[in-house]
């Protein structure tokens, strides 16, 4: 069977956004190459590309299987025992007609060739039920995925590839699998684009597409593509696919949690640099305002100073959105701590406020909050650093922390018994 390198590349475009007027990377769309070719958006050149696509399928080999070796499961020694047990004459009957099909199906045209394919991979699935556990059952398993994806029945083609993992996760077919089913998810995705899917929405018609919830099925095509073959060449793609998903959705912590993972797994991925750079956009609009965390702001000003020392090249191709992305963290950071200070002079706790308009003075002078922080400064000097305790006489009743005795001895403090 030919093998095929799948990349991705990411296409961005940069717009303005937030407060500061940052600019973001944003996934637009993902390309691949198949042998040259594409799965297409659905739309009037997907069967005309689907044709150059079929006329590079590989020929079904012709092997002779061996004897099965694993033991029977549970399931298969049911099967047994209500008489529909390993069949190997049965099997290999079913797998001579599929590889009949198949040949007839790559000479074949139109609605005939599609036909064909679905039949083909209907025979296969009988010869791999007909002998569970064998080596024909892992090849017609993996030629019935072959000939469903030909016929644009990519859910079958899906389910038949996921048993062939499953019950050989180690088959030599892997590397070609998972690119098929990568093909597959970005297919629906993009569809799931195109017709507007929800979870509300079902399909009946399209055998292209899922019943319903096609962008969920894509979603955890991603994810079985990262456990199934973590190691793979398409781990970290699916990651990267994964995580712009998220992005366009608007899932910032999500997206984010994605190019987490490629930066720390997958270290020597084509991604790093988008993973760095999405994953600082991310970061910067999961902030949700002075009022909530600023870890995600103390992490994307962190990630964009990495950008500056590991991607140089990058950096500079970058450099004014980069530098938009940076300004706009610094806005917030200044702008969290300019809060709290206004917060504290408020309630009168001046030697607090000084505190924090200090900070912003001597931390953030890239911000219009520094010059407003010194002038403060200059205006509550005078004011005393705690307010005034109101009902003064009631507090000095009442018993302080500092005179209190633990209610439980904690045993720490050395005896003083001989």
């Amino acid at each position: 069977m030919a093998s095929f390198v799948w990349r991705i590349g990411i296409v961005g475009w940069l717009c303005l956004a937030g407060t500061a007027g940052c600019a973001s990377l944003l996934p637009n769309n993902e390309r691949f190459s198949y042998e040259r070719m594409r799965v297409p958006i659905d739309g009037p050149g997907r069967e005309a590309v689907h044709e150059a696509i079929r006329e590079s399928a590989p020929k079904a080999p012709s092997r002779r299987p061996v004897q099965a070796k694993k033991p029977a499961s549970l399931v298969d020694q049911f099967k047994r025992l209500v008489g529909r047990g390993a069949r190997p004459e049965e099997a290999r009957a079913r797998y001579a007609e599929a590889e009949d099909l198949y040949r007839r199906a790559m000479s074949a045209e139109g609605v005939e060739r599609t036909a064909l394919w679905s039949d083909a991979g209907k025979k296969y699935a009988d010869a791999a039920e007909a002998w569970p556990d064998s080596s024909l059952e892992q090849d017609a398993l993996f030629l019935a995925g072959e000939a469903y994806f030909f016929a644009d029945a990519y859910p079958e083609s899906n389910s038949r590839f996921e048993t062939l993992l499953k019950k050989h996760p180690n088959s030599r077919y892997i590397d070609l699998v998972e690119a098929r089913r990568f093909a597959i998810a970005r297919y629906w995705l993009d569809t799931a684009e195109y017709h507007g899917d929800s979870l509300f929405t079902f399909n009946v018609v399209d055998t292209a597409r899922p019943w319903r919830d096609t962008r969920g099925h894509a979603m955890r095509i991603y994810d079985r593509i990262r456990i199934d073959d973590p190691t793979g060449k398409l781990a970290d793609d699916a990651t990267m696919a994964a995580g712009n998903a998220h992005f366009a959705d608007r899932k910032w912590i999500r997206a984010d949690e994605f190019y987490s993972d490629i930066r720390k797994t997958f270290p020597r991925s084509d991604h790093q640099f988008l993973a760095h750079y999405l994953g600082a956009q991310a970061k910067i609009r999961s902030y949700e305002g002075s009022d909530y965390s600023g870890v995600p702001l103390d992490e994307a000003e962190e990630l964009l100073k990495q950008i500056r020392r590991q991607f140089p090249a990058e950096f500079e191709k970058h450099r004014a959105d980069l530098e938009r992305m940076y300004a706009e963290v610094r806005f917030r950071k200044a702008e969290r701590d300019w809060t709290t200070a206004r917060y504290y002079e408020k309630q009168k706790a001046y030697g607090a406020a000084r505190f924090y308009y200090d900070i912003v003075a001597r931390d953030y002078d890239d911000t219009p909050f520094a010059k407003q922080a010194r002038t403060r400064v200059g205006e509550i000097a005078h004011l005393p650093a705690k307010p005034d305790q109101k009902f003064e006489w009631i507090v000095e009743q009442l018993p302080s922390s500092r005179d209190s005795k633990p209610l439980v001895a904690t045993g720490l403090a050395p005896s003083t018994k001989r």
